[in-house]
């Protein structure tokens, strides 16, 4: 979709059978990759408002989440059919701004959920270690520490060696920040007063962080543009024209985009509850019968279940009180007394991601139709957002060790 190469290969591959002669911007390009991601968008937002209020399995409209597959396919297909009709100066102000906009949020919840990720990984390697008194669960924190900040010093050495020569200060720039700000970082993650607030707060959440920062400066700097020597640019990037380090950061770019999004919009749709639990009545049905497992180790939908039966047995209820469990048949409705996520939260996540997907494969808006094959991340654009995607993960680590110090009457978990 971003190129004439992919138009002339389905001709090759088809034969000639199908044929598409039409100009940039409508079949191939920045926009047609926009005119598919808005498709995909649009479906998704139509699906949040047909669920919204859904509460559990049994409200008419939950078949819209967990059934009808075929029909939602074929609407799909339709929404992106009916997408190549619209003008393209509709998708040139929906890629510079709403699609835009989306995708920053999207990183944003992206940059939350690492954190979370890190915190629940070393707290959850502490847990164990504590309950069981098993060295292997220790091992594993030192080990994974260590291999995280030798990642980091591995990379922070490669970027010096390979992008900071002379005259190349904007490179030199970006290492040298990123490198002292994760030193900071550790040293505020042990310093006594974090410690204090935070016991289980320490290195190896601060090293996967660094580990991650530091990879997001060295894949904007190995994918900046080439400078041109014979314009008198100082050449900043020279993996720019190795094939070898080229499919080499396309590989690992890949599959750490595809891990990356996978991870962020299904954890940010189940996890979203968490934060948009306010006073709605989601939070009402999700507090009485979906809450954490009591010490018995039923759930309250079990408890509740069994006090039924007792009150049934013993005549203070009637029997048409177990309809709705006997009517269930099984215990494979999971949703029956109320659903596992919200619904319409998770279509939000997906919309939004949809508009990330569009802005990595369109390298934030920055493709030319004349090139061949298109490398994701090949823009004065992308770097910067990578760079201060990296920042941004730095200030969010930082401020969740800080912030129960400066707001210790707060409740933090």
């Amino acid at each position: 979709m971003t190129t004439s190469w992919g138009i002339d290969l389905v001709k090759r591959i088809s034969w000639g059978f199908i044929s598409l002669k039409c100009p940039e911007g409508l079949c191939y390009g920045t926009l047609a990759v926009h005119r598919m991601c808005f498709s995909l968008s649009l479906w998704h937002i139509i699906l949040g408002f047909l669920t919204m209020g859904v509460v559990d399995s049994r409200h008419p409209r939950a078949k819209l989440q967990n059934g009808f597959w075929l029909p939602k396919f074929v609407a799909w297909l339709l929404l992106a059919a009916l997408s190549f009709a619209i003008p393209n100066g509709f998708f040139e102000f929906y890629s510079k701004y709403v699609a835009m906009a989306g995708a920053a949020v999207f990183l944003l919840i992206q940059l939350v959920l690492l954190v979370d990720f890190a915190y629940n990984l070393a707290e959850g390697c502490i847990e164990r270690w504590e309950e069981t008194e098993h060295l292997l669960w220790r091992n594993l924190l030192i080990a994974g520490t260590v291999t995280m900040y030798s990642a980091y010093t591995a990379m922070t050495i490669v970027d010096y060696v390979f992008f900071a020569d002379d005259g190349c200060g904007r490179n030199q720039f970006f290492i040298t920040t990123n490198m002292l700000a994760c030193i900071v970082v550790s040293v505020i993650s042990v310093h006594p007063r974090v410690q204090e607030a935070n016991i289980k707060s320490g290195l190896a959440q601060a090293g996967m962080v660094s580990a991650y920062a530091t990879y997001l400066v060295t894949s904007a700097l190995a994918g900046s543009p080439p400078g041109k020597p014979e314009n008198g640019e100082p050449v900043c990037n020279p993996w720019a024209g190795l094939a070898g380090a080229r499919a080499t950061m396309a590989v690992v770019g890949a599959f750490f985009t595809i891990g990356a999004i996978c991870y962020s919009t299904t954890n940010a749709a189940v996890k979203g509850n968490m934060l948009i639990r306010s006073d709605s009545e989601y939070e009402a049905l999700a507090g009485d019968e979906t809450s954490s497992m009591p010490m018995s180790g039923q759930s309250n939908a079990q408890l509740r279940e069994n006090a039924l039966r007792d009150a049934v047995a013993s005549g203070a209820l009637p029997a048409s009180a177990l309809s709705d469990i006997e009517e269930s048949g099984n215990d494979s409705d999971d949703e029956r007394s109320g659903v596992q996520y919200n619904y319409t939260y998770f279509h939000v996540i997906f919309c939004l991601a949809a508009m990330y997907v569009a802005m990595l494969l369109t390298n934030w808006n920055s493709i030319s139709s004349e090139d061949r094959v298109i490398i994701i991340g090949r823009s004065h654009t992308a770097v910067w957002v990578k760079i201060v995607t990296s920042w941004l993960c730095l200030l969010m680590y930082s401020w969740s060790l800080v912030a129960p110090i400066v707001l210790p009457d707060r409740e933090w978990s």
